[in-house]
C-alpha cells in the first residue's frame, strides 16, 4: 500500500468518526402547544440510521483488472508435429483446459517445435497496460518411464519471434506455466491497447527422449493494466436518520437536513449533488419525490402531516459527484469526503 492511499485512507476514517459524532440523536422543542408541553417538550427523536451511505466507495484509488485471450485462429508458424483429434487445425485443440481430451504435442528432441495462433482482439480495455503473459498448459510422459516435458511460450509482434524461458513438467501430469513481458520487446516501451489486437501467441515443445512425447493442451494470453482512479460518478445510497414522533404527538413536522461540513468538502469536491428523500413526506407525493442537497444549498426541507406514520428514514437514494483531482495532494488542506449531516425537526405552524 503506498504512503498516499494509507494517508487517504487514514483520514477517511478520520472523517467517519468524526461524522457518526455528528449523526447524534436530537430533540427539537416546540413551546407554542399545551400538548407539546405535556411531552416534556420533545415532539420527535432523530438518530442516525444503521445502514449509512458508504463513502469508502468515492476514494479515488488505483484498482486493477485482467483480460484473458484465447486463441481463435492459426498464425504464421504451424511446426509442432501431431495434435489430437487428428482432424481440424491446431489452435482448436488450445481453447479449453481439457488435459488429455485435445492437445498438441512433439516426440522431437533435437529442437523446438513451434506453433503461434491469432488471438482474440481486447474487449475495449482501458487503463494502462503492466505486463502481457502468455500461458501455456504442458504435460511430459510415462508410457515407458517417465520423462520430462519441455516448452516455452511463444509471443510475435512487430514480425518478429520472441521466447519465453524453458519451463518443463515432469511425469504425464499437465501443470500451467507462463512468461510475461512487462514492456513491448519491439519498442522497449509500455504495451499499447493496439499492440494488444497485433500480437500472435502460441508454445514451443521439445521431448526429452523421442518416447517421450511432451503435449500442450491449452495457450492464453494475459493482459494485465491499471485502471485510472476514479473522480467522478455516482454517490453511495444508505439511510441517513431515523425520526421517531412522539406517540402523543398528532401535528405536523418540519424536517431541516443541513450539510454542516460544506468548507471542508469544497476542498476536495468539484460538486457533491445529493437526493434527500423522505417516504411519507409532502414532497414525496411530488416529482421529483426528493430534494437535492448540494454544496451550494447546504440545507433541504421537507413536511410531515401528522398521523401518517410511526417512524419515518431519511434517506440519501443517489446523486452524482466531482473530485477535485484523483490526487489527494492537490487538494487543498483541511479537505474532507464524508459528509456530515444534521437533522432538525420542529413543528410545523
Amino acid at each position: 500500500m503506498t504512503r498516499k492511499l494509507r494517508t487517504l485512507i487514514g483520514a477517511l476514517l478520520l472523517a467517519l468518526a468524526v461524522t457518526t459524532g455528528a449523526f447524534a440523536y436530537t430533540y427539537n422543542v416546540a413551546t407554542t402547544s399545551m400538548a407539546v408541553a405535556a411531552m416534556g417538550g420533545n415532539i420527535a427523536a432523530s438518530e442516525n440510521a444503521s445502514s449509512q451511505p458508504d463513502w469508502n466507495e468515492i476514494l479515488p484509488v488505483d484498482e486493477y483488472d485482467s483480460q484473458f485471450l484465447l486463441p481463435m485462429g492459426p498464425g504464421d508458424l504451424t511446426n509442432i508435429s501431431s495434435q489430437y483429434p487428428n482432424t481440424g487445425q491446431h489452435w482448436s485443440k488450445l481453447t479449453s483446459q481439457d488435459d488429455f481430451t485435445s492437445y498438441v504435442y512433439t516426440d522431437v528432441t533435437n529442437q523446438y517445435q513451434t506453433d503461434l495462433y491469432q488471438i482474440e482482439d481486447n474487449d475495449g480495455g482501458e487503463g494502462k497496460i503492466t505486463s502481457v503473459s502468455v500461458y501455456f498448459r504442458i504435460s511430459g510422459e510415462n508410457t515407458y518411464r517417465i520423462y520430462n516435458g519441455y516448452g516455452r511460450a511463444v509471443l510475435k509482434i512487430g514480425g518478429e519471434v520472441y521466447y519465453g524461458t524453458v519451463e518443463q513438467q515432469y511425469d504425464r501430469v499437465f501443470d500451467t506455466r507462463n512468461y510475461v513481458w512487462t514492456k513491448n520487446p519491439v519498442t522497449g516501451e509500455d504495451w499499447t491497447w493496439s499492440d494488444i489486437d497485433a500480437i500472435q501467441a502460441g508454445v514451443a515443445l521439445r521431448a526429452e527422449v523421442p518416447q517421450g512425447r511432451t503435449y500442450c493442451t491449452m495457450v492464453y494470453v494475459r493482459v494485465d493494466y491499471r485502471i485510472p482512479p476514479r473522480v467522478q460518478g455516482d454517490v453511495p445510497p444508505g439511510d441517513l436518520f431515523e425520526i421517531t414522533p412522539h406517540p402523543m404527538f398528532t401535528g405536523d413536522l418540519t424536517v431541516n437536513v443541513y450539510l454542516t461540513n460544506v468548507k471542508a468538502l469544497i476542498k476536495a469536491y468539484k460538486y457533491l449533488n445529493m437526493k434527500i428523500f423522505i417516504e411519507n413526506s409532502l414532497e414525496a407525493e411530488e416529482t421529483p419525490d426528493y430534494h437535492l442537497l448540494t454544496l451550494e444549498n447546504g440545507m433541504v426541507n421537507f413536511n410531515i402531516e401528522g398521523g401518517a406514520a410511526d417512524n419515518y428514514t431519511i434517506q440519501l437514494i443517489g446523486g452524482s459527484y466531482k473530485l477535485v483531482s484523483s490526487n489527494s495532494d492537490d487538494w487543498v488542506s483541511g479537505w474532507e469526503v464524508v459528509p456530515e449531516f444534521y437533522c432538525e425537526i420542529s413543528q410545523r405552524g
